[in-house]
């Protein structure tokens, strides 16, 4: 079992995956492997850096096949959530893929999760789940105004997202929105009933208008000095609003010498 897990999540674009970038050194990764049948992400689209959470979608099939054999059964928790108790191991579906997440052996101080919301609330309503993370704090990042838990409907975060999600490609004002751009706002309806329900049930803190979009972040290899001051402003952020997740991330002399290594 992990002593303290936070769990960010937010719509496409808006900055979560730069903030891995700071977790506190020696975090446990509660990462689930992304069945992408296109193939790993490219490094520009990662932050610069290979894609370790890929896996081949035929993965999944054989996995399923030798803990079937093993004895391991699965439990459909929801038709897009798989559930193998006996080998902790998860399968669920987001947006056009499954993802893999092995949760055997998570054992430490601090941990980090980044999972697709919607299977969130069903994994917490699995006590041997619930405990694999511990004191768990949810944090949710958002480019509209005002808490979800009051929004009438989810236009002014799809707008945020498409807007953050064309910012992060590139995209010209008159080019066509990308097959990606167009998934991350699609999903938006079911992710955003999603992050009301952790807020709401689960006591998940709310960041609206997060100021710290994806496409803001310089290139780690062109600009390290102002990559690295932009993560000190994401953390400042952060735990300016909710000083209790201090401990999840890396202390700002370490955040200010990021890549110092590798110069």
């Amino acid at each position: 079992m992990i002593e303290k897990t936070l769990m960010i999540v937010g719509p496409g674009g808006i900055g979560k995956s730069p903030l891995d970038d700071i977790a506190y050194d020696g975090s446990i990764r509660v990462d689930p492997y992304r069945l992408r049948p296109k193939g790993p992400r490219r490094p520009e689209e990662n932050s610069g850096q290979p894609d370790r959470l890929y896996a081949r979608p035929e993965l999944r099939d054989e996995i399923y096949l030798t803990l079937d054999r093993l004895g391991s059964s699965m439990t459909c928790l929801t038709p897009e959530v798989h559930w193998f108790p006996r080998a902790m191991v998860l399968s669920f579906w987001v947006r056009k893929s499954w993802q893999l997440l092995f949760l055997e052996g998570l054992d430490g101080q601090i941990g980090k999760a980044e999972i697709f919301a919607p299977a969130i609330p069903v994994l917490l309503g699995v006590p041997q789940i619930r405990r694999v993370f511990g004191d768990l704090e949810i944090l949710i990042l958002h480019p509209a105004k005002g808490s979800l838990a009051d929004m009438a409907d989810w236009d002014d975060l799809k707008r945020g997202t498409r807007s953050n999600c064309r910012e992060r490609e590139g995209l010209a004002d008159d080019a066509d929105d990308s097959d990606d751009v167009k998934d991350r706002v699609n999903s938006i309806d079911e992710e955003a009933a999603a992050w009301r329900k952790l807020i709401i049930h689960h006591g998940a803190r709310e960041y609206p208008e997060w100021p710290h979009a994806e496409y803001k972040y310089p290139s780690p290899k062109s600009d390290r000095k102002g990559r690295n001051a932009m993560l000190l402003a994401a953390k400042s952020s952060i735990v300016e609003k909710y000083p209790g997740l201090k401990c999840f991330f890396l202390p700002d002399d370490d955040i200010v010498k990021l890549g110092d290594k590798d110069a």
